[in-house]
């Protein structure tokens, strides 16, 4: 594959395009946007780890081990080995990578799809806007997606060719996602039942004669995958073997886990939010380029081509059950479609193999679309990547983003303690994320208080959550004054600080 390339100078200057391309989208001023609730807790748990307090696996509430296993070396490589030295660059370059990997699958795919459609599909996963912006934020679902699209040219190659060492690695791929988070039963249930209509199709038998014969050849592949998923999994979630009880809690979070309220959307809502057009924050905002070629693509490979006829049906039905059983769920989140979406950007990469199969004028105008798709994509990558909008409530990838107050607040405690040194901080409430990653680096105790039912009047500063913001009001308003900032869009946080204090301060500013 990779000499095929090399032979060809155009083609291969045009995957260093794609690439370095990709690489500029994910890391340019990637350290600048606010952090994020989600990579601050995230931040957290590798922390631990590096501080030498062990991994243990939560499975009511958090993902796989993976995601700070990714990144833990990254930390080890630049001497970052404790919460306060973590730098969110660091954190967010081990996603970035994970980003420009994923634009890579595509070469898994040249034999069956060919070279076009392969640099195709690359560039659409290389401009799309959805999994630009999340491959700039230290969360699971890039990795996600690498290991899934992985996968996914794995189940692939089973379905043309059993191969016992096929079936190891896609199983080792499969585990790696369910070490990063249990979504991949939604993935491993799509490819089962896209791989099994395939095979169906394409079998000389019909009805019970052809399930036994599919059984007799695929029971040993199917084996080979469960346990390179299973062993690799295993490795991880229990921290190479040394906490083997991590394996029972990771198969038992299946059942248990226990998503966010508050992120509950209709059945339409991933198509809304990614392909219907919409006009915010200056922009027109759409990926429906991509849903268009790929199903143009579909369609005319399918009828026209028999060479293509098992991969289109293998990945337009793998595709559209990824699309269902997630509008199906009622929890949703754009950063669950990023697996989906990279399914949806390999088949339109086909629009090339499409276009090649049609008169000149139709083969043209194919191409235009691609190109303006592309073109489009990529300004839309831009704008979500720049400062305009990073913590703006209209961005149309950003979920609750943080606000620039978050950085000020850290900032001005550190200013208003080397003025006039005080022993310590409490944060009063419990959705009082990203603030601890921007508190580390105050040199006082910090006290978390899930709610005012203890005294706190002889904390001299506070920093107070609005669901408990009466409370603190009852025991603070004669001695403290009360200063709103902004924590995330919609949600302010509410600083007390005592009167003594506030005078000196603006005595300060006086001087």
């Amino acid at each position: 594959m990779i000499q095929r390339i090399a032979r060809n100078p155009l083609l291969c200057f045009a995957w260093l395009g794609v690439v370095v391309f990709a690489v500029f989208l994910r890391f340019n001023d990637l350290s600048e946007r606010p952090v994020h609730a989600d990579e601050a807790t995230g931040a957290r748990i590798l922390s631990q780890q590096l501080e030498g307090h062990g991994y243990s696996y939560n499975p009511r509430h958090f993902h796989g081990p993976l995601l700070a296993q990714m990144a833990y070396p990254f930390a080890r490589l630049r001497g970052e080995n404790d919460w306060q030295a973590l730098n969110m660059l660091t954190l967010r370059s081990s996603t970035a990578i994970a980003g420009v990997l994923l634009v890579l699958t595509p070469l898994l795919w040249w034999r069956t799809l060919g070279h076009g459609s392969a640099l195709a599909a690359a560039a659409f996963l290389a401009t799309s806007p959805l999994l630009v912006f999340y491959s700039r934020v230290y969360i699971h679902e890039t990795w996600l997606a690498l290991f899934g699209m992985l996968a996914a040219a794995g189940v692939y190659s089973l379905v043309e060719k059993p191969s016992t060492r096929t079936a190891l690695a896609t199983g080792v791929a499969i585990g790696l996602m369910f070490a990063t988070k249990i979504t991949v039963a939604i993935s491993i249930l799509s490819w089962a039942l896209a791989a099994a209509a395939c095979l169906l199709l394409a079998s000389p038998q019909k009805g019970i004669e052809s399930i036994r014969r599919l059984l007799t050849t695929y029971w040993r592949t199917v084996l080979y995958l469960v346990i390179g998923a299973l062993g690799s999994a295993a490795i991880l979630y229990s921290n190479s073997l040394q906490n083997p009880t991590g394996i029972l809690a990771a198969l038992g979070s299946f059942f248990v886990y226990e998503p966010t309220s508050g992120h509950e959307k209709p059945f339409y809502d991933y198509f809304v939010q990614l392909v219907w057009p919409k006009a915010s924050a200056g922009h027109w905002w759409t990926e429906g380029f991509v849903l268009i070629a790929a199903l143009v693509a579909a369609w005319s490979l399918y009828r026209k081509d028999a060479r293509y006829r098992t991969a289109i049906c293998f990945l337009g039905l793998s595709t559209a059950l990824h699309f269902l059983i997630y509008s199906a769920i009622a929890y949703k989140t754009l950063w669950l479609m990023l697996l989906p979406w990279a399914h949806l950007c390999l088949l339109a990469g086909c629009l090339v193999a499409s276009a090649q199969l049609n008169k000149p004028l139709v083969r043209y105008a194919l191409l235009i679309l691609l190109l303006f798709g592309l073109a489009y994509q990529t300004k839309q990558s831009l704008a979500v990547t720049g400062a305009r909008l990073e913590n703006s409530s209209h961005h149309p990838y950003s979920y609750v983003p943080t606000s620039q107050d978050a950085k000020a607040i850290g900032k001005w405690l550190e200013a208003l303690h080397a003025q006039q040194a005080f022993e310590s901080l409490a944060v009063v409430g419990r959705e009082y994320w990203p603030l601890p990653w921007y508190l580390k680096h105050l040199p006082l105790e910090i006290a978390y208080w899930p709610d005012a039912t203890t005294d706190l009047s002889a904390y001299r500063a506070l920093l107070v959550m609005p669901a408990q913001l009466s409370q603190v009001r009852e025991q603070l308003q004669a001695s403290h004054v009360e200063l709103p900032r902004s924590l995330r869009a919609n949600v302010p946080v509410f600083i007390f600080l005592h009167n003594e204090r506030w005078d000196l301060w603006l005595q300060s500013d006086d001087e």
